[in-house]
């Protein structure tokens, strides 16, 4: 936009923002739209001053390619080279934490998406994995499942102790699948009061104290 003042022209250049979350499946897309609608809430105009996207990698493996790909094909076109980009790897640490040789060396992924024009690379981390922190609200869960209150929560991670919850009601539950109402049940406010250092990274993006 240029402006006029005497005999002085100037030019000011609105730079747009984007923030893109990767996760790795449909529940954390759900989830993490969640955390962002809560976020909005603590600000008084309810607004953010970034777009944000939030986009499926299918699986920890996708942060090597699928991310670098949606990123350069579906949101640099959209935004628009002037874009100040922001990206944030949302993980679970679980695949990490137990192999010798971890599959994704997290430097290298960040190097790739600054070399293509993100200017900042964030990690959230949810330890061991996403469905630790919907059990944090075990009771939500349970009231969705309609199973009785003092049903037993059991299983090795988890993952495990989510899927046998769901086998209990009959129903099934798998990693990345659409959670079909589960995570809307969830006490949000809840479980991000006992995450809160590991969202800290976002809510700094997101303007948030």
């Amino acid at each position: 936009m240029r402006k006029a003042i005497g005999k002085t022209t100037w030019s000011v250049i609105y730079m747009s923002k984007c923030l893109v979350l990767f996760v790795e499946g449909d529940t954390e897309v759900e989830f993490y739209k969640r955390v962002i609608s809560k976020a909005r809430q603590k600000r008084a105009d309810g607004r953010f001053d970034i777009n944000i996207e939030c986009k499926n990698v299918k699986g920890v493996g996708g942060f090597k390619n699928i991310a670098l790909r949606k990123f350069i094909k579906e949101i640099k076109p959209k935004y628009g080279e002037e874009c100040e980009f922001s990206v944030a790897l949302c993980r679970d640490t679980d695949v990490f934490e137990l192999s010798p040789k971890p599959p994704i060396k997290w430097d290298e992924v960040e190097a790739v998406f600054k070399e293509n024009g993100v200017q900042k690379v964030i990690h959230i981390k949810a330890k061991h994995s996403i469905e630790d922190w919907f059990l944090l609200d075990t009771d939500g869960i349970i009231s969705f499942l309609r199973l009785p209150k003092k049903v037993k929560v059991s299983g090795g991670n988890g993952y495990d102790k989510l899927k046998k919850l769901f086998k209990k009601a009959n129903k099934m539950y798998y990693k990345g699948m659409k959670s079909n109402g589960m995570v809307e049940r969830l006490d949000i406010d809840k479980i991000v009061q006992n995450v809160h250092t590991e969202l800290e990274p976002l809510y700094k993006v997101l303007g948030i104290n």
